[in-house]
């Protein structure tokens, strides 16, 4: 008997094809925290998670359709998060779908710059697991609030 194996890229970029929310951080824990408040938000919501934000970019431009919304956690170093935000910009196919930029730091630079490069809202990350959880609920509601 013969299996066709099928790259796991090809397998990821049609998950792609019906996805409501783009999540890209590179952090399991806060990648979970936020995963569980789209689900509270928005249970029906198609959510995939990529923890490199040059792959997620490289999917996301392949893709026939963009995702409803895209959450990308700036990470470390700031300005390869901020790299993507500028690609994302750029692109007639993604220039329109909402990115909202998740930071670790408070600082007000990093906001700035994330709003330079064409973020639709910056979130510092609070510091408690409820206040994060209630925190993506907030943005999820207001971005995909037809699901």
């Amino acid at each position: 008997m013969w299996r066709i194996r099928r790259k796991r890229s090809e397998l990821r970029r049609r998950a792609l094809q019906n996805v409501d929310v783009l999540v890209i951080d590179g952090t399991d824990a806060t990648a979970d925290l936020t995963l569980l408040g789209i689900r509270h938000a928005a249970p029906a919501a198609q959510v995939v998670r990529f923890r490199d934000a040059t792959k997620a970019l490289r999917f996301v431009l392949l893709a026939e359709s963009g995702p409803d919304l895209i959450l990308l956690d700036l990470g470390d170093p700031v300005d390869s998060g901020l790299h993507v935000l500028e690609q994302l910009r750029k692109s007639p196919r993604t220039s329109r779908i909402p990115v909202v930029v998740l930071t670790a730091t408070h600082e007000a630079s990093v906001a700035a710059a994330s709003q330079a490069f064409g973020a639709d809202a910056v979130i510092a990350k609070p510091s408690t697991r409820e206040e994060y959880c209630a925190q993506m609920k907030k943005i999820v509601k207001r971005w995909l609030a037809g699901q």
